[in-house]
């Protein structure tokens, strides 16, 4: 019993100071000096640091929502009922679809909006091609790409979608199936 214990004490000694010395290397200066090196060495050993976890809330985000009937639905994002609160996973995989078509998109398509829904935006947008090159697509038709700011906290109660829409484009998806 006595052998467990100094096993439990020292094992937590050594993840609790790398922990600690993980995160005061990943702060700005602080009262705890940490030299450079120290720095440097815990950056080359956790190279994802601490940024992470700290995204700020206010970045836009990248919308996608169907156009049509004939288009097939998007499942994202997965915590819906739809989806048994995250257990169905196909909306994982439009997710990482949508990325890839996301990239196609060059910066002069997109389409500012000012009344921030998307029935409002839907006629501004400029209709593109784009090709959807996943071995089995799961995104396939018209859709409404959208970059949409959060709303804030504050003003969340007026808000019928908590996004507001920025700039938006619609896109025919074109998927070749191998």
């Amino acid at each position: 019993m006595k052998k467990t214990a100094i096993i439990f004490i020292l094992f937590s000694a050594v993840w609790g100071s790398l922990f600690t010395s993980s995160i005061l290397s990943g702060l700005g200066t602080t009262p705890l000096p940490i030299s450079k090196d120290t720095k440097i060495m815990f950056a080359s050993i956790l190279p994802q640091g601490w940024g992470f976890f700290s995204k700020s809330p206010r970045d836009s985000l990248l919308g996608m929502h169907t156009a049509n009937a004939e288009s097939l639905d998007v499942l994202f994002p997965t915590m819906r009922m739809e989806n048994a609160l995250g257990l169905y996973r196909k909306g994982r995989s439009q997710g990482v679809e949508m990325g890839a078509l996301s990239m196609q998109i060059s910066k002069k398509d997109w389409k500012k909006c000012k009344n921030n829904s998307l029935e409002d935006c839907e006629s501004l947008a400029k209709k593109i091609t784009l090709n959807n090159k996943a071995p089995s697509p799961l995104l396939c038709g018209e859709y409404f790409f959208t970059k949409e700011e959060i709303v804030p906290w504050s003003y969340f109660k007026y808000s019928d979608s908590g996004t507001e829409i920025k700039e938006i484009v619609r896109a025919d998806v074109k998927c070749f199936k191998k």
